[in-house]
């Protein structure tokens, strides 16, 4: 790594300007660690260089610089390659880095996250301009506001590293900037209501935008994709920065008959989770550094009043994919608290998947993703722990695909719907912790509607996700409504277990189902009876369950 003095370069350039100290606008910076690079406007471009080997792989590097007075952009770039070896690297094995920033508030401080690019941004060797910010405006996924002086961080992400290692190269560099006034904050209502009727609404809950891929859509391309989908909430949940809080209240205001709702996706390199909800106390995404847990980030964001999730928790399984795809693989079971999980990912991506969506070759044209068959195993699993969880989908589109591809694998291409009192997050957010949900796996063209129905002894009466209580020797009725799935096959599981399977003849087509418990197979949650409707290609609706209990 290239250094200066810091500290004496500092008194050189506030000699320079014509002044002894900071403006009083402006905090006087901390002393700066001994040898710490100083980046200044008009000074060279700092430099860290490095190697870092296979074994290092889900670890972090903070670099520190001091940030001089006068400094009004600071930008970054950086570059990485794998060193020849045996084997050699290969595209299941490259080599990959991330990059974020954090201000002089600290890297261990919400308040001094400015940005995480992933590696997506800023790449010297693809020919990419440096990640910046400034007072007035930044780069995707990053945040404007005041360049403070003071000791400033890169954020190198060591996500995967090929067999031999790899050499990596950041560049910092401060600027002077012609920049207006910081943005004000616009966030979205949280006590919006888009409709103030009972029914079925229909969201995505993995949506990337704007500050997710440097080509993802404008706001108003990203609304039109998500009308043509019949979406009625939208779930904006964004890779790891929460920007996009502060802007989307002139988005929803625009709209009001939709449903913005907020979140952001936590990259770990252990697994990926999901806060529905702004949660400004944690802008955590480090699981591992340092004494970062995914627990705390689980129990901050459900301070801050989101709903909490994990995503696709078997895709891409290691160690075949461990490169391939960094943490898509969910290890984190005994680093969180799964009584405090809301939602599990069944669907992620397209429901039919080619060879290029999942990255190996196959000798047919498309499958079923297999991805969704051992989530459904695990979600089966913490469901007989006793651990209520809904089953939720997500198309995790960026909103880059070709049009002709948008039915199968853009927004809404998989979809859940939810039974709620109204079209608001309130009760948007009831309804999906009481589980009345069903997936329809390819979205409102490719999955039928379906209304999964349970009553019993004394009146009792529920849908998806509600709880009957049964005694000894007393049945239950199921009643399952198909509108649209004509000539696919109706499917009941009881404990994770097939009970019947039954074609769907007419259009609609209605069901009876007699349900009794089975203590032989049952958890704490009783007996789990579910539905599931499949066409020849795929399963087209995957149903949450509904529970027989004892009294």
């Amino acid at each position: 790594m290239k250094l200066r003095s810091a500290s004496s370069l500092l008194l050189v350039l506030l000699a320079a300007c014509g002044r002894s100290q900071a403006p009083s606008s402006e905090p006087s910076p901390s002393p700066p660690p001994p040898g710490t690079a100083l980046c200044a406007p008009g000074a060279p471009a700092l430099e860290f260089t490095g190697t870092a080997s296979a074994t290092e792989a889900k670890s972090y590097r903070m670099l520190p610089f001091v940030v001089a007075p006068g400094s009004e952009r600071v930008e970054l770039s950086y570059q990485w390659s794998d060193r020849p070896g045996n084997p050699p690297s290969t595209p299941l094995t490259a080599t990959t880095f991330d990059l974020g920033l954090w201000d002089q508030h600290g890297y261990r401080s919400a308040q001094g996250f400015r940005g995480w690019g992933g590696s997506r941004q800023g790449r010297i060797d693809q020919g990419q301009a440096p990640i910046y910010v400034q007072r007035d405006s930044a780069d995707r996924g990053f945040v404007p506001g005041a360049i403070e002086p003071g000791t400033w961080y890169a954020d190198l992400g060591v996500a995967a590293v090929a067999p031999a290692g790899a050499d990596y190269r950041v560049v910092v560099e401060c600027k002077t900037a012609s920049a207006g006034a910081t943005p004000a904050d616009d966030p979205v209502d949280r006590q919006h209501v888009a409709r103030r009727l009972p029914g079925w609404y229909r969201g995505d809950f993995h949506m990337h935008a704007y500050h997710s891929n440097p080509n993802a859509p404008d706001w108003p391309d990203f609304i039109a994709q998500a009308r043509t989908a019949q979406l009625d909430f939208l779930m904006v949940t964004e890779y790891v920065t929460g920007q996009h809080w502060r802007t989307l209240g002139a988005v929803q205001r625009a709209h009001p008959d939709l449903l913005i709702w907020p979140g952001r996706e936590i990259i770990t390199y252990h697994g990926h989770l999901m806060a529905f909800g702004e949660t400004p106390s944690v802008l955590e995404y480090r699981h591992g550094f340092e004494d970062v847990s995914a627990a705390e980030i689980q129990r901050l964001s459900k301070a801050d009043g989101a709903l909490f999730g994990v995503n696709h928790p078997t895709t891409f399984p290691p160690p075949l994919f461990s490169n391939f795809c960094r943490g898509c693989y969910f290890e984190l079971d005994d680093a969180i608290d799964w009584s405090q999980v809301d939602t599990i990912e069944l669907v992620n991506g397209p429901m039919l998947a080619t060879p290029d969506d999942l990255g190996i070759p196959l000798p047919v044209g498309s499958i079923e993703n297999p991805f969704v068959g051992t989530a459904i195993q695990k979600w089966e699993g913490l469901l007989r722990q006793g651990y209520k969880i809904t089953a939720v989908s997500g198309s995790d589109s960026k909103g880059v695909d070709a049009e002709d591809q948008r039915l199968r694998k853009g927004y809404g291409s998989s979809l859940t719907a939810v039974y709620a009192s109204e079209l608001s997050r309130p009760a948007l957010q009831a309804a999906i912790r009481a589980g009345h949900a069903y997936i329809r796996t390819r979205g409102v063209s490719g999955s039928p509607e379906v209304l999964f129905e349970a009553s019993g002894p004394n009146g009792q009466q529920g849908i998806y996700g509600d709880r009957l209580r049964l005694a000894e020797g007393e049945s239950a009725t199921l009643t399952t409504t198909v509108t649209g799935g004509a000539g696919q096959w109706l499917s009941y599981y009881a404990n994770g277990q097939l009970v019947a399977s039954l074609p769907v003849l007419t259009d609609p087509f209605v069901h009876r189902q007699t349900a009794q418990r089975r203590p032989a197979g049952e958890g704490p949650l009783g007996t789990v009876w579910r539905i599931e409707l499949r066409d020849l290609q795929t399963r087209t609706v995957i149903g949450n369950p509904v529970f027989l209990n004892s009294p």
